[in-house]
Parts: C-alpha cells; structure tokens; sequence
C-alpha cells in the first residue's frame, strides 16, 4: 500500500509539474504577443529575436503533448523541408557557397521555431493570448504615433542612426495583416479587440506604408470574395496565388517596358519607378539560370546588381524586394514551384480549418494581403520578416481557435448549461442531442 501510494504521489507531483510548465510556456507565449507589435515598431530587427524565443516555448509546449500534426501540418513542413534541402544543394553552384550554407542554417532554425509555433496554436488558451495580442496593439500603435510625432524620441534612446518613418512600415504593415481575423472574432471577444482595431486603423491611416493602405483594400475585396465563395473561393485564391508565382519572370519584369505604368509608379510614390526597374533587371538574370537559379542568398552578389540606375538607386539593392522574383532568382523554377506550393496548400488549409464562415474569410484576406506585401517589399529571407510571418500565423491560428470555440458554444444543446463551458474549455464540439 505505501509503494502504491507513494507511486500516486510522485505522478501528482508529476501532473502538478507538467500544469506548472505549461503554464510558463503559455505565460511566455502571451508576453510575446504583447511585444509583438511594440518591438516591432521601436526596434523590427529584433523580431529575428523575438521569434524564436516564442518557438522554443512552444517546442515545450508540444514535447509531451501528445499532439500529432495533422496531415496537412505535415505537407506543408515536408514543403519547408524540401525548400531548405534545395537552398543547401544550391550553394554547389552558388556565388557564394557559404553564405547560401550560413543563410540555410538560419532558416532551419526559423523554420522550426515557426512550425512549433504553428502546432502549439491548437494547445494553448486563447483568450490570454488574444488579451495580450489586443493591448499589444494598443500600445504598438500608440508608440508608432508618438514616434512618428516626435521623430523617433523613443528608438533614439536606443539607437544612434537617425530616425525614418519607414522604419516603421514593418509594424504598420502587421497590423494591417491581424487585423481583418481580430475584428471578425465572434463573441466572446478578448475585452480590448474593438479598441485595438481602432488603434490599428489610425495607425495603417495615419503613418506612411501605402503597402499596407493598398493591401488592406485589397484584403477586405479578398475577404469579401471568400465569404461569397466560402466553397470554391479558397481554391481559386490558391490557384491565382500559385499562378502569380509560377509566372512571375514573365509578369512583374514586364511593367517596367510600359511607359504609363512607370508615370503611374512614379507619381504615386519616389521608390515605385525604382521597383520596377529592379524587378526588370531581375527579370533578366533569372533568364540566364532558370531552373538552377543562382544560389540560395546570392541577389546581393548578382553580376551587374551593385551598378547604379541613379545616385543612390542601384539595380539589385541585396534582393529583388519580391518573394516570387527572389525565389526565381536565387532557387529557379524548383524553388519556385515548392513556394508555389507551399502558398496554395495554406489557402486550401483556410478551407479545411472549420472555422466559421466569416473568421475563414478574413483569414483568407489575411492571408492574400501577406502575399501582396511579400510580392511587394523586404527580401523573403530576411529573419524579421520571416519572424513576423511565423508569428502572426500562430496568432491567427490561436485566433481561429477562438472563433471556433465560439461557434461550438453557440450550438450548444438548448437547456444544457455544461455544453457551453465544456466548448470554452476544451474547444471540443459538444455532443448533439439524441
């Protein structure tokens, strides 16, 4: 009797452990949504930071789970999979062998961190979270806003490189990016949501990224065609994403040969008209290794790249400032049809996700503007960027969580008063009447 009880006891000690854990982990994971949006604004570059601290505590969170990725979890990590291995043989015929190693090596890490985060969205509590994502929004808006009006007070307590506004188009453009499935979470909300739309709004108006005025525009029309759509429009969203991929070197070098859209460029914005010059002169160079590419990483060292169109204007400034034109570029035509893959497998996991029909749209419109800034600014290998895409999936996950809770709730059996807190426990479906 005493082994046996001594036996219970050290698996309660166990049990008690393993609750205390979790809630660590989760404690860290909700402190990182806080920061998301205020690190973002004040200092971007440490998202590279940031981001993988919040996936080794999910890494934690899914050891000892039990979890198991779902079918499509594993599709899409044997698609990372096979983009690391082909950026890690590219560098036999790369410029630089050892930077596309160095930099294949970094994304490893990425990656995993990512794909944690993206299993431990299932596990955790989303209503900590999404509290903590809201506030975070709240202050990172209001520190973009206090930056912008007094030219950068804050981050020059920390920096000695003069201040710029577009310092902040990172932020800017995350928040429009969260903030189409935030407002479409269904009650019961997280307490600060409608302030922090607000907040966001007034920011993406307000400050200077027109990618991220443009891409909202374009992502509520994304949305709305989904919610119209909710059956056939997902998989025509991952057919045109796939597609703009696919045909990227023959479509976006091309703009810059018309004369009207290099004046339209030109007057909506200083940099547009150098864009495109970029994008043709990239056009060019993916012509010359189509299949192969260049080398994993190599855009910073492409013959030609450095030389000058105008002062301070060179063709290939270190990346093509285009996701589908990079991976062309430095990984050919594999590369490319993997990350053609890899976007149009995510808009069909829209589909499947059973979320409620308008969280699945703004998902989706969510999803499209991502796209739309990744086809439009930073390199797609740049740890920040990649740090803010991972972490605002996982917040859309978490969020999609929520909203599915909700609508179990909400079909909860009339006169049952367990069937609606058993779904905002557990977030099973509770069982139908017989």
């Amino acid at each position: 009797m005493s082994q046996l009880r001594a036996t219970r006891e050290a698996e309660d000690a166990m049990s008690a452990g393993s609750r205390s854990a979790t809630r660590l982990e989760e404690r860290v994971l909700a402190l990182a949504a806080f920061l998301f949006l205020p690190v973002l604004v004040i200092a971007p570059r440490a998202i590279a930071i940031l981001a993988p601290l919040a996936g080794i505590a999910a890494a934690s969170r899914l050891r000892g789970s039990g979890w198991m990725p779902p079918a499509g979890f594993r599709r899409a990590a044997a698609l990372l999979a096979a983009l690391l291995l082909w950026g890690a043989l590219s560098a036999i015929w790369a410029i630089e062998p050892a930077r596309s190693l160095l930099l294949d090596g970094r994304l490893v890490i990425l990656f995993a961190a990512g794909l944690s985060l993206a299993g431990a969205a299932s596990l955790v509590e989303p209503g900590p979270m999404l509290n903590a994502l809201c506030a975070g929004i709240l202050v990172g808006a209001g520190l973009a806003l206090l930056e912008r009006a007094t030219g950068g007070a804050l981050s020059g307590l920390l920096f000695t490189r003069a201040f710029v506004a577009t310092r902040m188009n990172q932020a800017v453009l995350t928040a429009a990016i969260l903030l189409l499935p935030i407002a479409a979470l269904p009650a019961p909300r997280p307490r600060p949501l409608w302030p922090a739309v607000i907040a966001a709004l007034a920011a993406i108006y307000l400050l200077d990224d027109s990618t991220a005025k443009m891409g909202l525009v374009l992502g509520l029309a994304i949305a709305g065609a989904l919610y119209a759509l909710p059956r056939s429009g997902p998989r025509v969203a991952a057919a045109i994403a796939a597609l703009i991929v696919a045909t990227a070197p023959l479509t976006f070098p091309e703009l810059a040969s018309s004369g009207a859209i290099m004046n339209a460029a030109t007057a909506l914005k200083s940099s547009a008209s150098h864009r495109l010059l970029i994008w043709s002169f990239t056009g060019e160079r993916i012509a010359e290794h189509p299949i192969l590419g260049w080398g994993l990483d190599s855009a910073r060292a492409i013959p030609g790249g450095a030389a000058l169109i105008a002062p301070g204007e060179a063709w290939l400034p270190l990346h093509p400032h285009n996701a589908a034109l990079q991976l062309w570029l430095e990984l050919g035509a594999v590369g490319a049809l993997l990350g053609a893959a890899l976007i149009a497998g995510l808009f069909l996991a829209v589909q499947r996700a059973g979320w409620p029909r308008r969280f699945a749209a703004a998902a989706g419109g969510s999803l499209g503007l991502a796209v739309i800034a990744a086809c439009n600014a930073y390199g797609i290998w740049q740890e920040s960027w990649e740090g803010t895409l991972w972490f605002a999936l996982f917040l859309v996950l978490v969020a999609g969580k929520a909203a599915h809770r909700s609508q179990s709730a909400n079909r909860a059996i009339p006169g049952d008063d367990r069937a609606p807190g058993l779904a905002a426990v557990s977030g099973a479906t509770p069982p139908t009447p017989r």
